[in-house]
């Protein structure tokens, strides 16, 4: 990343900016991230989806990711697979109309404070969504301004294929579970939660 206090270094264009696949204890941090049409920053367990270990103990502080996406499902940071994380104060605005500033599919055990989502565009798209078997995640003393029809989703409709961990034919399973949303602020949207 770059140097804390100095000016951010920045990732303009190209269809995505950073990608991670089964990383761990790595920080990504004091960067700017625009213009992206796919992606901004995916970071994902690279299609190990049983594997709880392939990605974990990832941060992503201080991070300002804005302009992303064609206007399709195309998001700031997208998580997938990913345990034991934290998102640090970051500025996401002008997210994708079918996106959202963070997008978690099958994540659990991360805490997303002191981040800022603004100016989303369309009704479709969200600020934070938690689904594909996420569980245990806390959202924390953010902002949401303008951020989309959903500031923030828990929930959704993952196809069966992509659930982390896989889904079980003798036990119950889950979109989303233990999502805690406290101490926010939130001002726009159609809604500021969403199940």
């Amino acid at each position: 990343g770059g140097v804390p206090g100095e000016q951010r270094p920045v990732i303009a264009g190209g269809s995505m900016a950073i990608q991670l696949s089964k990383v761990r204890f790595l920080i990504i941090e004091n960067l700017e991230v625009s213009k992206a049409t796919g992606n901004g920053i995916n970071c994902d367990d690279g299609a190990d989806y049983a594997n709880s270990n392939a990605t974990r103990h990832v941060i992503f502080r201080n991070l300002s990711i804005h302009d992303i996406g064609t206007g399709r499902n195309n998001d700031g940071l997208k998580l997938s697979g990913v345990n034991d994380y934290f998102v640090l104060n970051c500025d996401f605005s002008r997210m994708s109309a079918g996106g959202s500033g963070v997008d978690q599919v099958g994540c659990h055990r991360g805490l997303i404070t002191g981040c800022t989502f603004s100016n989303s565009t369309g009704s479709a798209g969200n600020a934070v969504q938690c689904k594909g078997g996420s569980e245990d995640i806390e959202i924390r003393a953010n902002r949401f301004i303008d951020s989309g029809g959903r500031a923030i989703n828990i929930g959704g409709s993952t196809g069966f294929e992509f659930f982390r961990p896989p889904l079980l034919t003798n036990a119950p399973n889950v979109e989303a579970r233990n999502i805690r949303v406290v101490a926010n602020l939130f001002r726009g949207s159609d809604a500021p939660i969403a199940f």
